[in-house]
């Protein structure tokens, strides 16, 4: 996921707006600053952002907002801030904070559940008089039917409190809410850069696998089958650029720098198509379409026939709920400075444009779930801001 960068880079204002067979009109905009993850996300037609250690829901209808201070009660003093977030199958929202710290939260119903871990409980000491060792939760995350929580815990061990003795990483997945172990690897042993649940959180993926005692051996993915306690390896001696399961959890697209993209049959592991483009790939809102993105290009391709079906060039595409509209910003690649964004009817070929007076980087662009409103997230000198727009007849 092009995501999670707290920073800041120019910020722009937006200038005029052009529109053939629809209009499409600034309605609202949110400076969140330099602490702000650089994605949000659409929650029915509502949207979803995080600033500093607070998440807000925004109803793009009334604009009213419901926040959250996402926080332990043992942090205290400690200097809190949101590194990720996301829509569970239930409706919940999980989000973590670099306690790090989850918290389930249902803004429909008011209420919340906050699992046990925080600053204090992340950390274990054991000391004899010749060796101290310490483990540290790093990291966290929740499976998307909250069935599961993965843990990344650091281990350190020092003879007389000040020779190190070993240092590495212990990887579990826990199941949820008893947190009994379910898996667990070390960094002795594997290495990988990502991990990833299904929807249905029956596998759960790890992207460039590798071995520090088998240096010659590697895989793009390690699958593991929860339902069935089976372990498959996948492309062997092949680097992921990226991959994205379908939200039914039968396929998992994977783009490589070798061999292109590949869609897999998530049950079976055959291979059902192949495009010899790499680079970003997403399935579309109805799971028939594959999006990916190159170098320059747009490229949508029809699963079922492998046929690609249109071509664009541009960068950050985002397809509506009904697919009827792609938009998507006018750049070189996803990380180049833009100063348009184009909004496309795939049916009627229509089009309209959105112009900014200054050139700024398009962190994300997404519809509502009625597709009546485009959301952009643009990246500046003063931080993040989000520019809500509305589609309107002309």
């Amino acid at each position: 996921m092009k995501k999670i960068i707290i920073g800041s880079i120019a910020l722009l204002t937006i200038g005029n707006i052009l529109s053939q067979n629809f209009d499409v009109v600034p309605t609202k905009s949110i400076v969140i600053g330099t602490e702000a993850l650089n994605y949000f996300l659409t929650y029915n037609n509502s949207l979803i952002y995080a600033f500093q250690d607070q998440i807000t829901l925004l109803d793009l209808n009334t604009f009213k907002e419901t926040k959250l201070k996402v926080k332990s009660s043992k942090a205290q003093n400690f200097n809190t801030y949101i590194v990720k977030f996301k829509i569970l199958s239930n409706g919940d929202i999980a989000v973590i904070n670099n306690e790090p710290y989850i918290i389930l939260w249902n803004p429909l119903k008011n209420n919340k559940i906050e699992l046990p871990f925080n600053i204090e409980y992340n950390r274990k000491d054991k000391n004899n008089f010749l060796i101290s060792k310490t483990e540290i939760i790093e990291d966290l995350d929740i499976s998307n039917t909250a069935k599961f929580v993965f843990i990344k815990n650091h281990i350190s061990q020092l003879f007389l409190n000040f020779i190190p003795i070993e240092d590495y990483y212990e990887y579990k997945i826990l199941s949820y809410p008893d947190l009994k172990e379910i898996i667990s690897w070390s960094s002795k042993e594997i290495n990988f850069d990502n991990i990833a649940f299904s929807t249905d959180d029956n596998f759960v993926i790890l992207r460039n696998v590798t071995y520090p005692q088998e240096l010659n051996k590697s895989y793009g993915l390690k699958i593991y089958d929860l339902s069935k306690q089976k372990e498959y390896n996948l492309l062997p001696n092949t680097t992921v650029i990226d991959f994205d399961i379908a939200q039914n959890s039968k396929l998992i697209a994977i783009s490589t720098e070798e061999s292109g993209t590949k869609i897999f049959d998530l049950k079976t592991l055959n291979e059902v198509f192949k495009a010899s483009i790499s680079g970003y790939v997403r399935f579309s809102p109805l799971e028939n379409l594959l999006i990916l993105e190159g170098n320059n290009t747009i490229n949508i391709f029809d699963i079922k026939s492998k046929n690609l079906i249109e071509t664009y060039l541009g960068s950050n595409p985002s397809l509506s709920p009904s697919q009827t509209y792609l938009a998507y910003a006018i750049s070189k690649n996803f990380a180049s400075l833009s100063k348009e964004i184009n909004i496309v009817n795939r049916y009627t070929k229509t089009q309209n444009k959105i112009n900014f007076k200054e050139e700024y980087f398009v962190e994300d662009i997404q519809f509502s779930r009625d597709e009546n409103f485009l959301i952009t997230m643009l990246s500046g000198k003063d931080g993040y801001k989000i520019e809500i727009f509305k589609k309107t007849s002309p």
